[in-house]
């Protein structure tokens, strides 16, 4: 098993802990937890399982400088401000059109790494992508009449800030361990959470106790394994290839409404889950493809040098 593929295997587990997310987030809802209090809970309890782990392992945590400043700058700032983003959008535009704008996201990284890093979308892929979006929308169930433009450009803004996090994502995951970037991650994002909550007055512990458990499933499942799993992929791909494979997460959330939230789906937006993961495989195929043939043009290169 190539590096590729154990990368696109790290991001598809990562799409599934984000993906079944939005369950326990209902779940948890429902017992009078609010938004900045989840978030909050999320990312103060998962750092202290990752610092945990690494006292009773005697792990060093030591990082550089610089890396305390990529960290605070993705968790912190980059987090705090796409949570706030997208949250807003929502009051503007449905849930549904918010996420499909998010997902805006993995173009952006790609035209942002092409003039950083020259990393070249081949064609094929850039077909697949494009179907893959486009089936998103029946996927989710959107309908375009009646937009708001006030939410669609929060949405594309908090698409741009998500495009930035995968890319700084990438710059530290070069240099720290995955536990160690998502521990730092997740800290410094509990700040973040913190100081937002308390300016919107929006935290609070006054919920009902079985909120726990959907709690915990957020931080386990949808955190600790998730962005393992994430920064896991970035050590191994590129930010434009895990950016890409990541549009399979609303599937899954589909697919676990369906099985947990009884929520009915439609026989477009079962079609549009279908086009997407045939996309998402075409995309792969060729990214694929692409990085088997620099591979092979990079020993060329290297051969001729000898000789």
């Amino acid at each position: 098993m190539n590096n590729f593929t154990k990368g696109a295997l790290y991001a598809v587990v990562s799409a599934l802990g984000y993906g079944i997310m939005p369950i326990f987030t209902v779940k948890a809802y429902n017992y009078g937890v609010t938004v900045y209090t989840l978030l909050f809970l999320r990312f103060i309890l998962s750092s202290l399982i990752f610092f945990g782990f690494f006292i009773v392992k005697r792990i060093n945590v030591k990082i550089k400088k610089e890396d305390v400043r990529n960290l605070f700058i993705l968790g912190g700032v980059l987090f705090t401000l796409l949570s706030i983003l997208h949250f807003e959008s929502i009051k503007y535009i449905s849930s549904s059109m918010a996420v499909l704008f998010l997902y805006c996201f993995p173009l952006i990284v790609c035209i942002i790494s092409f003039f950083m890093y020259k990393e070249k979308l081949s064609i094929g892929s850039f077909l697949a992508l494009l179907f893959s979006f486009v089936s998103m929308m029946y996927l989710l169930g959107v309908s375009l009449n009646n937009i708001n433009i006030l939410g669609v450009v929060l949405s594309l803004l908090a698409a741009l800030v998500y495009a930035i996090y995968m890319i700084v994502g990438k710059k530290v995951a070069n240099n720290t361990s995955p536990m160690v970037t998502s521990a730092y991650a997740t800290l410094f994002g509990a700040v973040g959470v913190f100081i937002s909550g308390i300016l919107k007055q929006d935290i609070s512990l006054d919920f009902n106790s079985n909120a726990w458990v959907h709690i915990l499933c957020i931080v386990f499942f949808s955190t600790v394994f998730a962005e393992i799993a994430f920064f896991k992929s970035l050590e191994l791909l590129s930010s434009s290839n895990v950016s890409m494979i990541s549009m399979i997460e609303p599937v899954f959330t589909s697919i676990f409404a369906l099985i947990f939230l009884k929520e009915k789906l439609e026989l477009s937006q079962i079609s549009g889950g279908i086009f997407v993961l045939i996309g998402l495989t075409l995309l792969i195929y060729f990214q694929n493809k692409s990085v088997s043939v620099q591979i092979i043009e990079k020993s060329r290169v290297e051969n001729r040098e000898y000789l």
